[in-house]
């Protein structure tokens, strides 16, 4: 039986890198999806979403990840590798999906999830455009993604 997969991407799309997200939902809307894999651009309101959730098999949420890599390198993460606090500073958006998946978890009907994105370059400037470096990167996430949901 097929597993009923859910992307969640994620991004606020007019401070640059943070969009990352919206973009890869733009070119996930020109991409042929197996009918088993439903996708939703959710700003930064991933929290948002639980009922469209809970009950699914797999949760791949595409995102950005302040890690100590350099900017543009692609990465899959599992959801205890991802930074909720980094350089100190809590990411409140990611804070409160995880929130939102712990209180799923309690019903029994949480996915398992996967986190897939790219180390920002520039989170503050006011752009509905991606840095460079990011933007190049899209193919790749959705490559990742396809073989993900496979």
């Amino acid at each position: 039986m097929e597993k009923n997969i859910l992307i969640l991407c994620c991004g606020y799309p007019y401070a640059c890198d943070t969009g990352f997200g919206f973009h890869v939902a733009k070119a996930l809307e020109k991409t042929k999806l197996p009918e088993n894999v439903e996708f939703l651009e959710v700003g930064g309101s991933a929290c948002m979403v639980p009922a469209f959730v809970e009950g699914k098999d797999k949760l791949i949420v595409i995102d950005f990840f302040q890690l100590d890599s350099p900017p543009g390198t692609v990465v899959r993460l599992l959801p205890e590798e991802v930074p909720l606090a980094p350089h100190g500073r809590t990411d409140i958006d990611k804070f409160h999906l995880f929130e939102m998946l712990e209180q799923i978890r309690i019903s029994g009907k949480c996915p398992e999830a996967i986190f897939i994105g790219v180390v920002p370059k520039d989170l503050r400037t006011p752009s509905e455009k991606l840095t460079p470096e990011i933007e190049k990167r899209i193919p790749e996430v959705i490559a990742l993604i396809l073989k993900e949901v496979s």
